[in-house]
């Protein structure tokens, strides 16, 4: 997961890019039979433009790098997001939409620990004043934003699907035993 909170980096140019591009397409597709071409490619610009440039610069006019969605809080609602809207927007089952929320939440916990691991000069053997800023359960600073977090992965959690599949399935001591023998080509154990 990349550092979308970091104002002017590649990854959050990219993202903001990349989302006003799907956003106008999938605008472009649901109302294609109401406008003519150019009324469609106009719009779906105008769309591209407004999510590249002001949204942007309102999200990090609100937000600062290692603040508030720079939490576990923040993987969490921003998971059960994608959970929801995998199941409901894209048509994934609920086994799918849970897995790709549950992957969303690792990369986001790998990044979080990557970059507490920045924090400490192994070499010079000292801790840089950053240590401790990556990985935290809420940001205390950013209260409004961190309750927006909050709200956003309990409403999300309601428009979720059922978790009881998902949750049998990976805890279930028979779905690692399938995987185990398929981990390697068949005839491989016939020798």
């Amino acid at each position: 997961m990349p550092d979308i909170d970091l104002q002017h980096s590649y990854p959050s140019r990219i993202i903001f890019s990349l989302l006003g591009v799907i956003v106008a397409f999938l605008w472009i597709f649901s109302t294609k039979d109401q406008l003519s071409i150019i009324e469609l490619w106009v719009i779906g610009g105008i769309i591209y433009a407004v999510i590249r440039y002001p949204i942007w610069m309102i999200f990090h006019r609100y937000t600062k790098h290692r603040g508030a969605i720079h939490s576990v809080v923040a993987g969490l609602s921003f998971a059960i997001f994608t959970t929801s809207a995998s199941f409901h927007l894209l048509a994934k089952t609920a086994f799918i939409s849970w897995f790709i929320g549950l992957l969303l939440f690792y990369g986001f916990i790998i990044h979080l620990l990557l970059d507490e691991l920045y924090s400490v000069d192994f070499m010079n053997r000292r801790i840089k004043r950053s240590f401790g800023t990556a990985m935290k359960i809420i940001d205390t600073k950013q209260w409004v934003i961190s309750g927006l977090l909050i709200i956003i992965g309990i409403l999300s959690f309601r428009l979720a699907p059922n978790s009881e599949e998902f949750l049998d399935t990976i805890t279930s001591a028979q779905t690692y035993h399938i995987i185990w023998q398929r981990m390697l080509p068949n005839d491989v154990f016939l020798r």
